[in-house]
């Protein structure tokens, strides 16, 4: 059965933060398996990032209705989801977001956010910053990369003072960083930025040419030796500070997935494609910023979109239409991306999300029919 390749993205960051928590009614406790809700309920943001793969910006105003995105936290509860995961676009600037909250809170849910930090002073931030389990503050690097990269000046203060507000309203926080084929650089000074902040996690995700980074990073290209320095590096300082910062980065070896049963859908078989199940087999999924609920990662092919929040059907009848029409195929995908990566002996340092993206769009958009 296909689990995930590794810890989801969120779920590992819920994990650590589970880990560093007292188990109560209020957070996920620790022994509760991560079955995730990412949100990207508004594109609207105060930066307009050049590596945004949305590519959010102050002009977009808006976003989903809460209503509908309570009513289908709920249903999607009864499904075996338990934590909501909120990106964007900036969620501060998500005005429901408070009510979004204490809703899935009321259902015992794990409130996750990323933020960048800027928009954290006002007293509303700050109540909805006491719902949440855990706060991932972006970091592109040391302040004058952080500011280019943002497109504005002083971003780097404006976001130190967001985590000393941070520190005072949320026990469990951490940072995540994009990853740039010369990050491998300036890695060690991240950890200690980290470590200095008293946060707990650091999550490294590659960057990805898809949003605002098509048009400014199309340029940027991962060779096979920033690959290996990235990784060689992070290994290292993984093991190093081992016990004091929890580390994640979004690139598998090769070698990790070899005869590993539990990285693909290698028994389908066994695979219970039922309604109950569909948590197990999808531990995260995506409500877009167009209200689509989407498998796999942000930015797949429409394709495989389950359904959309604004549909006249419950959660529970999408994913049933999705197991009988879509699931043979997201199969066969799944299954082209490994063995695709297994054929190339050369390709031995890769992103999974971007691999499997690229090749659902390539092979399925011209297909598009789920209704």
């Amino acid at each position: 059965m296909f689990v995930s390749p590794l810890k989801t993205k969120e779920e590992a960051k819920c994990s650590v933060m589970k880990s560093n928590s007292q188990n109560n009614d209020e957070t996920l406790s620790a022994g509760r398996v991560s079955r995730i809700i990412q949100i990207h309920p508004s594109l609207q943001c105060n930066l307009a990032c050049q590596h945004c793969y949305s590519g959010s910006a102050p002009h977009f105003r808006g976003g989903l209705e809460v209503q509908q995105l309570k009513d289908r936290i709920t249903q999607l509860e009864d499904v075996g989801y338990n934590v909501i995961s909120l990106s964007g676009g900036e969620p501060f600037m998500y005005r429901p977001l408070l009510e979004l909250l204490e809703h899935s809170k009321s259902l015992g849910f794990f409130n996750s956010i990323t933020t960048n930090g800027m928009l954290l002073k006002s007293d509303h931030s700050k109540k909805i910053l006491k719902l949440a389990d855990l706060v991932a503050i972006s970091v592109d690097g040391k302040p004058a990369r952080h500011d280019e990269l943002r497109g504005q000046k002083g971003a780097f203060e404006k976001m130190l003072e967001g985590i000393r507000i941070v520190q005072n309203h949320v026990p469990n926080f951490g940072f995540i960083h994009t990853v740039f084929p010369d990050s491998w650089q300036i890695l060690p000074w991240l950890v200690n930025f980290a470590l200095e902040q008293k946060g707990k996690l650091l999550h490294l995700h590659p960057l990805e040419i898809a949003g605002r980074a098509e048009e400014t990073l199309s340029h940027t290209t991962f060779d096979a030796c920033s690959l290996h320095k990235i990784y060689i590096a992070f290994h290292y300082l993984k093991n190093y500070y081992a016990g004091e910062l929890f580390m994640q980065l979004d690139l598998l070896h090769r070698d990790n997935i070899i005869d590993n049963p539990n990285f693909i859908f290698h028994q389908t078989n066994d695979l219970q494609l039922e309604v109950n199940n569909f948590s197990n087999i999808f531990k995260e999924i995506i409500i877009d910023e167009k209200g689509d609920i989407i498998p796999i990662a942000h930015g797949c092919s429409p394709f495989f979109r389950i359904g959309n929040i604004y549909q006249d059907l419950t959660c529970r009848q999408m994913i049933d239409n999705f197991m009988e029409y879509k699931m043979e195929e997201l199969i066969h995908l799944y299954s082209e991306s490994y063995y695709e990566i297994l054929s190339d002996e050369n390709q031995e340092i890769f992103n999974w999300s971007e691999i499997v993206i690229n090749r659902s769009h390539t092979t399925y958009d011209k297909l598009i029919a789920f209704p």
